[in-house]
């Protein structure tokens, strides 16, 4: 259920059957020429259709997040990471606010992640509340999953899979893969760069402070787009819905409160 698609009167009705609030965060920043920027889209779908199968309540998706790194490619927009903490702040005490027993959060970006633990850690000391969260596109891209999606191993990354598999599923109309160009690692100061937080010097991994552009081609692709299908989107989709639904559901198994510190 759509939090914003209820009257108050049945989010009432929700919190009383003891119904978990699923906050779910996305972000929009570039992937690649040939596809959508607005991955916000994809996890929206995901959240959604694991709250239909749980019975829980989904709020409307924060479209906008961390996304500093990607800044420089125009339509990305982000926050900063303490205005992302504030506006998750802001929702979670509504939610309080009205009762609801338990908060998730279904985090559809990696930038996102440091903010939401430190808001997570505020709530467990200051309310006694703990508040998980879960990464579907983590979740997609576990060695198993992607072997038998892909048919073997592939090398994934910004700007080429799995994104663009999802958005041909979700949104083929605006996938336009003829745009798709160079995509590939690049070093950094004459190093192995390591996602896009560190570079490799004589097999240390040391934390840099990159941007997008440092690491890719001018596309902004790290990975082959070519490999981007609706099917694949599909089993990608399927596979991510199931699991946010089965923690879901044995999230409203247990009482996520302790003793507040």
């Amino acid at each position: 259920m759509r939090l914003g698609e209820m009257p108050w009167t049945e989010v009432r009705e929700a919190i009383a059957r003891g119904v978990t609030a699923v906050v779910v965060l996305g972000s929009i920043e570039e992937h690649g020429p040939h596809c959508p920027g607005g991955d916000y889209i994809i996890v929206d779908e995901i959240a959604a259709r694991a709250a239909d199968l749980s019975g829980d309540v989904v709020t409307p998706t924060l479209p906008f997040g961390y996304s500093e790194y990607f800044r420089n490619f125009p339509g990305t927009i982000t926050l900063r990471s303490e205005t992302l903490a504030a506006v998750l702040t802001d929702t979670i005490d509504s939610l309080l606010l009205h009762k609801f027993p338990r908060i998730a959060i279904v985090n559809g970006h990696a930038g996102n992640a440091g903010t939401v633990e430190l808001v997570a850690r505020r709530y467990r000391r200051s309310h006694g509340l703990v508040i998980p969260s879960i990464a579907p596109f983590q979740i997609i891209q576990a060695p198993d999953v992607i072997e038998r999606v892909y048919g073997g191993k592939v090398d994934l990354g910004h700007g080429g899979e799995p994104i663009g598999s999802l958005m041909m599923y979700l949104r083929p109309e605006r996938v336009q893969i003829q745009r798709a160009g160079a995509f590939g690692r690049r070093q950094v100061f004459g190093r192995p760069s390591d996602g896009l937080g560190a570079i490799t010097v004589n097999g240390v991994r040391v934390a840099v402070p990159l941007d997008m552009e440092d690491v890719t081609p001018p596309t902004g692709s790290l990975s082959d787009p070519r490999l981007g299908s609706a099917e694949r989107g599909r089993q990608l989709l399927e596979h991510a819905v199931q699991a946010c639904a089965g923690f879901l559901k044995w999230f409203r198994t247990i009482d996520p409160r302790v003793s507040p510190q």
